[in-house]
């Protein structure tokens, strides 16, 4: 963690709110949960893609992003039932939760 804190002060820009951004995200993440894809444009919108093994584990992974300093909102985009995608005999759901990022 001292780490991460030394690093974010020698960061420049915009570049301080991505990294914490992605130090937020990262940190919501529900043990069942797996991302494959995170976009930004660069100024209030991340969009991250990924699967999970249940319903359940995308709405605690929305809940946990929704009590974010820097996330103002999290919601389901859209979900998908991939295929070939198994982990024992369970299917794992396909996800895209858009983020709306607070204005700093």
């Amino acid at each position: 963690m001292l780490k991460s804190l030394q690093l974010s002060k020698s960061i420049k820009s915009n570049k301080t709110v991505s990294f914490r951004v992605l130090a937020q995200i990262a940190s919501a993440v529900p043990k069942r949960v797996k991302f494959s894809k995170i976009e930004y444009n660069g100024s209030d919108l991340v969009v991250i893609e990924g699967t999970a093994f249940s319903d359940q584990d995308i709405l605690k992974l929305i809940s946990n992003l929704n009590n974010k300093k820097l996330i103002s909102q999290a919601s389901l985009a859209s979900m998908t039932l991939p295929q070939g995608q198994q982990q024992g005999s369970q299917t794992m759901k396909g996800f895209k939760v858009a983020c709306v990022l607070e204005q700093v």
